[in-house]
């Protein structure tokens, strides 16, 4: 996907979280929608930086499937705090899947998922602007 495609996924995702299932639903009955969407989102946003640092090219898919243990660092390019920034996508890959899946969890499980999603779209961000 092209950096455009990839920002407009961004969008879409992030709106998903903060409008749809934290102010219309209520977040005891959005983990599902917060556990789909947060790592989404958060793997468009890394193929932006990507993209914009030339890291990768248009072409390139960066699956949030493939953060499901550390050894997903074997997969992508170098780049600024690789490796805090992946440690951290695996956690909130992991909490995402269990959100997704499994059975009800309790609300603060569901807030860290948001912390760490948060932290992340903070994190990366401050990547691109540390590197201009």
């Amino acid at each position: 996907m092209k950096e455009e495609e990839h920002k407009e996924s961004f969008e879409e995702h992030r709106e998903t979280i903060f409008r749809w299932a934290l102010e219309v639903k209520g977040i005891e009955k959005s983990q599902r929608i917060i556990g789909l969407h947060a790592s989404r989102a958060i793997i468009d946003l890394l193929s932006i930086y990507l993209l914009k640092k030339g890291k990768i090219s248009a072409g390139k898919q960066i699956n949030h499937r493939w953060f499901k243990s550390k050894s997903v660092s074997g997969k992508l390019p170098d780049f600024l705090n690789k490796d805090a920034v992946v440690e951290r996508l695996v956690e909130l890959e992991l909490l995402c899947e269990k959100l997704t899946y499994g059975s009800e969890r309790p609300v603060p499980e569901i807030k860290k998922a948001l912390e760490l999603f948060k932290e992340l779209e903070a994190e990366i961000e401050g990547m691109e602007n540390e590197e201009k």
